[in-house]
């Protein structure tokens, strides 16, 4: 089975560094949860919403390194509420993996 293709939310997510992560939980609608990321390279600060998360894991050693953090799209495996799976393809400590229905740049919807 094929993995997923990159998401196109981030180029080279794996450059950036995690700065933040706030999961917000809502009991009543699954979907309506969220989590928070954001991501730093240089200068540069993004902040990406996934909505409807699943099986979060959190490596021991995390936030550093997450060298290997990618955002893949992989609505193609037809999958009921996920669409996005946020992985690491480094074998080194501190990954953060999870599925999510969806991603938005908050930054781009609060223009």
């Amino acid at each position: 089975m094929k993995e997923g293709k990159l998401h196109p939310i981030i180029d080279r997510p794996f450059e950036y560094k995690v700065i933040g992560l706030n999961y917000q939980i809502n009991s009543d609608d699954h979907l309506k949860s969220y989590i928070d990321l954001t991501l730093q390279k240089g200068d540069i600060i993004r902040k990406l919403r996934f909505y409807g998360p699943q099986d979060l894991e959190i490596e021991k050693g995390f936030p550093e390194p997450t060298s290997g953090m990618e955002i893949l799209d992989v609505s193609e495996r037809q999958l009921e509420n996920i669409n996005v799976w946020v992985t690491d393809f480094e074998a080194s400590p501190g990954k953060i993996t999870f599925w999510a229905k969806s991603v938005i740049d908050l930054d781009l919807e609060n223009e």
